[in-house]
This record gives structure tokens, C-alpha cells and sequence, in this order.
């Protein structure tokens, strides 16, 4: 098991976002975080991941357990360093070659020297098939160009999870298949992902378990066969 999470809880002022949601991720699990807007599929990823402060609960990180009311700064950094995190809009650099873009994590947080930067940047970028494209400058890429360009700046770190927050919303379904082709390619190479995603043939395809989110709460932890089939049934039944 790479992950747990216990009783995590989350509010912004009066309103409770995320209410006592605990779940287990194994190494190399695809799980696709489902649920209709609103109900706490985002909020759950930034505090995984540190980008919110959670309320209270626990996550169990790579055998390592954080109590989430009272993260220490060092804690959450320990954490983030086996981590990537993926957002809807990109968030390149926009002053930076993909290349260096890809190698900025590398060189000013991980502290690698740059000729070993760059042969790793090198490496993630052709893993993304976006070699072609290491000397352009993000205003210059597809949508799906930069989706992929961040996602090769989150493989260059080693991250033992990789988070996806949305990454197709921004995109245009011809553009959006070029960045879930790559997504899939990862998941059948073994990376442990969390997808928040409405791309419901990714989910079905790729995804091995699926969390339903209702109301700030798992509602369904399910193997991803299994809730498809079921889904199927349900809209059988319907019509």
C-alpha cells in the first residue's frame, strides 16, 4: 500500500467540503475520482497533496502517517517530493522553454545538477512524445502540447503518485485524446494515479478502481469492472 487516507475532513469557513473520507491506494492502482461538480473532487487532491490544509484526518504516505490538522511544513515538502501533481491549466512557465520548464523542479527544488536535469527532462518529454518540442515556448503549444509538457515536468521528479486534477477539461476532444493516450501509457507501465476526471471512457478503460464522490463523501469504492457493469445495469433498468 502506497496510500491511506483516514477520516480526512475539510471546510472553507462554514460550509464542509470533505467529510470523513478514508480510502487505501496500492502501488500501481489507476483510480478514477468520479462524482458530479462540486461535491469535493479537487479540494480531496490539494490535500493530499498539501496544496489545501486538510481539517483533520490522517493520510499514510509510503509507510510514513501524517496527522493532517498539525502537518509540519518539513512533512508536507517530504511528501510533495515523491508526488506530481497535474492541473487543469497547466501552469507552465510561460518565460521558459518546454525543456527548461520541465527541468526547473529538478534543478531548484531537487537541487540535481543541470546536465543531469537535462538528460532527465529529456527522457520525460520523450515518454510524452513532446521531444520535438523542447525548444518551444508554451504560447507557441496546443492545449494538449502543454497538458503534456506538464505532465512530463511531474514524470521527471520520480513521483511515486501521480495526482491528475481535470487534466482534459481545458481541452478539446481532439486535444484530449492525444493527452489520455499518454495517461494510459503510464497506468499500463505501472504508475500509481489519481485521476479527477468526467472522461467516463477513460475511467472505464484504464482507471482499476473507481471512488464515486457524493456530497463531500465516498459514496462508492469500488473495482472499476464492477461499478461500469453496474452502471450499465442501472441505465438498462431506466430506459
Amino acid at each position: 500500500m502506497i496510500l491511506r487516507v483516514e477520516n480526512l475532513h475539510k471546510s472553507f469557513g462554514a460550509q464542509e467540503i470533505l467529510k470523513d473520507v478514508s480510502f487505501d491506494v496500492e502501488t500501481g492502482d489507476c483510480v478514477a475520482i468520479l462524482g458530479p461538480s462540486g461535491v469535493g473532487k479537487t479540494t480531496l487532491l490539494r490535500c493530499l497533496n498539501f496544496l489545501e490544509r486538510a481539517d483533520g484526518g490522517s493520510i499514510t504516505f509510503d509507510g510514513q502517517r501524517i496527522e493532517l490538522g498539525k502537518v509540519h511544513a518539513s512533512q508536507a515538502s517530504a511528501v510533495r517530493m515523491h508526488t506530481g501533481f497535474v492541473f487543469q491549466e497547466f501552469n507552465l512557465f510561460l518565460n521558459m522553454t518546454v525543456l527548461q520548464n520541465v527541468m526547473e523542479g529538478l534543478v531548484t527544488v531537487r537541487k540535481v545538477p543541470r546536465q543531469q536535469a537535462q538528460e532527465t527532462a529529456l527522457e520525460a518529454l520523450e515518454r510524452v512524445n513532446l521531444l520535438d518540442k523542447k525548444d518551444a515556448y508554451p504560447v507557441s503549444l496546443s492545449g494538449g502540447q502543454k497538458q503534456r509538457a506538464a505532465i512530463a515536468r511531474a514524470l521527471a521528479l520520480s513521483p511515486k503518485i501521480l495526482y491528475f486534477d481535470e487534466p482534459t477539461s481545458a481541452l478539446d476532444p481532439a486535444l484530449t485524446e492525444e493527452v489520455l493516450a499518454v495517461m494510459r501509457s503510464l497506468a499500463e507501465g505501472g504508475m500509481t494515479m489519481l485521476v479527477v476526471t468526467h472522461e467516463m471512457d477513460f475511467a472505464r478503460h484504464v482507471a482499476n478502481r473507481v471512488l464515486y464522490m457524493e456530497k463531500g463523501q465516498i459514496a462508492q469504492n469500488i473495482d472499476a469492472s464492477t461499478y461500469f457493469h453496474d452502471l450499465k445495469d442501472q441505465r438498462k433498468e431506466g430506459t
